[in-house]
């Protein structure tokens, strides 16, 4: 298959191509507020994102519009929600999610409970764009115009939808009396299908209705906003307010028949307009105990894009996201990504890597520099640093924090082992400081594994073999004759198996020891990069040296 170039490239080149020399390049991303906006969801505000930026890198002027469905009808509660409001959802189900109130009770509604933690960090991952509510899109003119004219128009509409239905296998097609537009029931604020629009009046503004949930007839004014499209007539008709050129979809939209399908017909035949370019991405799974789960927000599974910035930097959450690449956007999906709490180290690792590649670029293979060099700028929150800045490893971040008593001492203890120069820079040290505490909370909530180093010897040295403690021994000499590094770790202790047991199987033995030595636990987290990138020799040679006064040294 032949090298191609960087998916965000493809989209800008295919942007370019079909919509030609415009003043403002719009792309538009999405989300329903209907209940924890998790990581999953944070792909469609950063893709679109990463296009609006690539577009002005070009010198061109683009926006990023974020829309909220915070109109779209009520259906259950989440799993989480306080037990009260679950047992009082059935009075809110077809309700907007606007009108609902606050289940916790802290915020205005139910649909800012849910987009205010995402919007409040927008700023922190680096993310400019306008938020755009349901509400705020249907109030404008333009918008009930374009409404108004698909109701008028209903007969032509309704041939789109089924010729794009039947053409995908769907034997149910949408009745020629059909009308699209969804009322909200005046008396119980519903919107959803149980509000049955009856009659379209002469002016073709009203929509008179039933509803079959509280036996109401009325009409609706859709120049007033009195209820909303479907969401296959809303989605063209906003890419036609604000003249999208871009939006990223899920994996899903690529099914023929999908909203997407339907929408992309009804604004080429009936607005004789190019629909945006977009970029279609697979779901996020959580690796769990238990296995692979989807991520739901009404189930609240999934790390949500407020809780990531607890645990890890923004940069690397967008570079999770943009690292991602496809051959062909028009016809391959960006691969899923299987997201595991415990892997959070090496995520931040790997933005690590892809850092020292890009200040390294002349190094690196030519097919990759392109992507290499768009991945990391991308990914950053703020502008491109001058030089490679110095970044603590997160494992070694995890380890010292459970040492540390506060941030302070935690910088002097980075310092002393060499992971922090004295001479870093303000923003090193911010860094620095920064990585301690995300680490610090990814080892209390995630991997307790890793309060590992206690303070003291552990009392449990004490069921420690002779020969055990012997090995300790010879492997402590190999430490002060620095004979001994963390590529040969794994051979010394084999040897030392070897010489003590006959058996370098039983390297287990010593690895065991070694476990007590730091926790007083037969386990714990990789020794070689523990002891040769975390806590460093001069730790372990006092470490060993402290466990022989106590238990005695065996003569070798």
């Amino acid at each position: 298959m032949p090298q191609t170039r960087y998916f965000v490239l493809q989209a800008v080149e295919l942007i370019i191509k079909v919509f030609g020399e415009k003043e403002v390049y719009v792309c538009e991303s999405g989300l329903t507020p209907s209940g924890k906006i998790h990581l999953g969801n944070f792909f469609d505000i950063c893709i679109a994102d990463a296009i609006k930026r690539a577009l002005e890198m070009k010198g061109l002027k683009a926006k990023h519009i974020i829309a909220i469905d915070s109109m779209d009808p009520f259906r259950q509660p989440p799993v989480f929600a306080p037990k009260e409001f679950i047992k009082e959802a059935d009075a809110y189900i077809g309700m907007p999610f606007d009108e609902i109130p606050d289940p916790w009770g802290c915020h205005e509604n139910y649909a800012l409970h849910f987009t205010d933690p995402l919007i409040n960090t927008l700023d922190d991952y680096g993310v400019e764009a306008e938020v755009k509510t349901a509400r705020e899109i249907h109030a404008m003119p333009r918008y009930v115009e374009l409404l108004h004219g698909i109701i008028k128009h209903r007969r032509e509409v309704i041939n789109v939808l089924n010729e794009v239905r039947s053409r995908a296998g769907h034997k149910t097609l949408y009745p020629l009396d059909w009308i699209p537009y969804r009322p909200q029931c005046s008396k119980c604020r519903r919107i959803d299908e149980k509000v049955k629009p009856i009659e379209i009046l002469e002016d073709g503004k009203r929509i008179k209705y039933v509803c079959e949930h509280c036996g109401n007839e009325g009409i609706a004014n859709i120049m007033k906003g009195e209820g909303k499209a479907p969401w296959r007539i809303e989605w063209p008709l906003r890419w036609l307010i604000f003249d999208v050129v871009f939006e990223p979809l899920g994996k899903d939209h690529m099914a023929s028949g999908s909203s997407y399908d339907t929408a992309k017909a009804l604004i080429e035949k009936l607005y004789k307009r190019e629909p945006p370019i977009a970029v279609f991405y697979d779901f996020v799974l959580l690796r769990t105990e238990k296995g692979v789960e989807k991520f739901s927000k009404r189930k609240g599974i999934g790390l949500g894009v407020d809780e990531w910035l607890r645990y890890a930097p923004p940069e690397v959450l967008r570079f999770m996201i943009l690292r991602r690449d496809t051959h062909d956007i028009r016809r391959e999906a960006l691969p899923h990504w299987l997201f595991d709490p415990k892997q959070i180290p090496k995520y931040v690792n790997d933005f690590d890597k892809l850092e020292e590649a890009y200040f390294s670029l002349e190094k690196q293979p030519a097919k990759m520099r392109e992507r290499i060099e768009m991945t990391y700028k991308l990914s950053l929150i703020k502008n491109i640093p001058k030089k490679k800045p110095v970044r603590v490893p997160y494992l070694t971040a995890a380890i010292i924090a459970q040492r540390a008593k506060d941030l302070e001492d935690g910088l002097k203890l980075l310092i002393k082992i060499g992971k922090l120069p004295i001479t870093a820079s303000k923003e090193e040290i911010e860094d620095a400081k920064r990585r301690l505490k995300m680490a610090k909370n990814w080892v209390s909530d995630y991997a307790p594994e890793y309060k590992f180093i206690l303070p003291e010897i552990p009392e449990e040295i004490k069921v420690l073999s002779e020969k055990q403690i012997t090995a300790l021994q010879m492997l402590l000499n190999k430490f002060k004759e620095r004979s001994i590094d963390k590529d040969s770790f794994r051979k010394v202790i084999w040897d030392i198996a070897e010489e003590i047991y006959g058996d370098k199987k039983k390297s287990k033995e010593i690895y065991q020891a070694l476990y007590y030595v730091f926790s007083g636990k037969p386990y714990g987290p990789p020794l070689s990069k523990l002891i040769f990138e975390v806590v460093g020799e001069e730790f372990i040679i006092r470490r060993l040296e402290e466990v022989m006064r106590i238990v005695g040294t065996k003569k070798t």
